[in-house]
C-alpha cells in the first residue's frame, strides 16, 4: 500500500481511539499525530517511503540489516516496542494509538501479493488470499474511505446533529 493509504488508516485509528478515551484537545491533536507517524513506521526499511525518505541514513542500515517488509513488519517489531512504551509508562491511549497504527501497516501490507514476514525471523510471508496492487484504483479507493471514515468519526456529534436538525 502507498504512504497515503497508511496515513488514511492511521488517521482513522487516531480518530476512533480518541473517540474510544475521550481526550481533551492536546491529547487528541497528539494521538492522531502518533496514530499517523506509528501507521507510516514500519516503512522505515524502504528508503523511498514517506518515513524512509526523512531518514534515510537510520532506513537504508535498517534495510541492510533486515531487507524491507520483514523485523519491521512482524510481531516481534510490535512485541518490543509496546515493551518499550510499557518500561516508559506511556499513557494507554498513546500506547493503544501507536500500537494500532503499526498493526494497521502490516494488516494493510498483508493485502498486497507480496505481503510481510509476521512471524520474522521465520522466512514466511503472510498476506491474505485477496490481494491488491500497491498504488492501484483499489488503493486509492481504500486510502480515500479511510479518510472519509475518520472524518465521519472526528465530527460524527456535528454530523447527527446536522441530521437531527435536517430531520
Amino acid at each position: 500500500m502507498t504512504g497515503k493509504t497508511h496515513a488514511s488508516c492511521g488517521l482513522l485509528v487516531g480518530a476512533l481511539t480518541i473517540e474510544y478515551f475521550h481526550t481533551d484537545l492536546f491529547t487528541s491533536v497528539t494521538v492522531i499525530t502518533l496514530a499517523i507517524i506509528s501507521s507510516l513506521i514500519p516503512d522505515i526499511c524502504h528508503t523511498q517511503s514517506k518515513i524512509g525518505s526523512r531518514f534515510k541514513l537510520i532506513s537504508f542500515f535498517i534495510r541492510m540489516i533486515f531487507g524491507h517488509r520483514t523485523f519491521t513488519h512482524s510481531l516481534l517489531f510490535i512485541v518490543i516496542i509496546v515493551c518499550l512504551l510499557y518500561i516508559i509508562q506511556a499513557p494507554i491511549y498513546y500506547l493503544t494509538t501507536i500500537i494500532l497504527g503499526l498493526l494497521s501497516h502490516v494488516i494493510l501490507d498483508m493485502l498486497t501479493p507480496r505481503g510481510v514476514k509476521l512471524f520474522y525471523p521465520i522466512p514466511l510471508s503472510v498476506r491474505f488470499p485477496l490481494v491488491f496492487k500497491t498504488g492501484g484504483l483499489v488503493d486509492l479507493s481504500l486510502a480515500s474511505a479511510l479518510a472519509i471514515g475518520a472524518i465521519y468519526v472526528v465530527f460524527q456529534p456535528f454530523f447527527n446533529n446536522l441530521l437531527m436538525n435536517w430531520l
